[in-house]
Order: C-alpha cells, then structure tokens, then sequence
C-alpha cells in the first residue's frame, strides 16, 4: 500500500498525505471527493450552527445577567460614595474600571490575533 510505503511529511496524517497526492494526481476526484464530504457532513454542522445559535439566543434574552452586573456597578457606586467620595468621583472611578477593562481585552486580543497569524 502506497502509505505504508511512503514517508509522510513532518506533522501530517496518512490522510492529509492521501489528499494532497489525490490533488495533485487527479484534482477533479479530489473535487469530488471534497464535495462528497460537504454534503455528507453539511446537515451535522449546520445542526450545530442552529445550536450555537439558540444559545446564543437564550444568552441575549437573559435579563438575569445584565441585572447582575448593574446591581454590581451600584454597589461600588454607592460604596465610593458611602466612603466619602463625591458621586462625580465614584462616576469616574467605576467609567476608569470600565476603559482600563476595554484597554486590556483590546491588549489581550491583539496578542492572540499576533500568535495566530505567527502560526
């Protein structure tokens, strides 16, 4: 058998082998059987889609979480305000929390984006 025979590439399957001597050999059976996959496969992922997608959905519709936060974000403003900062200040205090919040998720998702294009 031509796999058992043949030395794979570093970090590839007999598979992946398979398919690029397939492309290479005969691209329109690859075509083909790349297109066999899809369609055999296609139901199954766009179930999962739908799935993702109400979970999303119930996740947008949940109120209980938004409550949540804003019963925090009361309670630190009223805290600051409680230990003798004016409501002006606790305001800045909790709006400076929030940018430095945005700051570091614009740093961290910048640094993912720069390891996975380094790939």
């Amino acid at each position: 058998m031509w796999a058992e025979n043949h030395k794979r590439r570093k970090g590839t399957s007999i598979m992946e082998e398979l398919l690029l001597r397939l492309l290479k050999e005969s691209p329109e059976s690859f075509v083909g059987l790349v297109h066999g996959y899809i369609e055999k496969y296609k139901p199954a992922v766009y179930e999962v889609g739908k799935e993702i997608v109400n979970v999303a959905r119930d996740y947008a519709n949940n109120t209980e979480i938004c409550e949540i936060a804003a019963i925090k974000k009361k309670n630190q403003f009223d805290a600051y305000v409680k230990v003798g900062f004016t409501e002006e200040q606790a305001t800045a205090f909790i709006l400076s929390d929030n940018l430095q919040l945005v700051k570091n998720m614009e740093k961290l998702s910048s640094n993912s984006s720069a390891k996975v294009n380094a790939k």
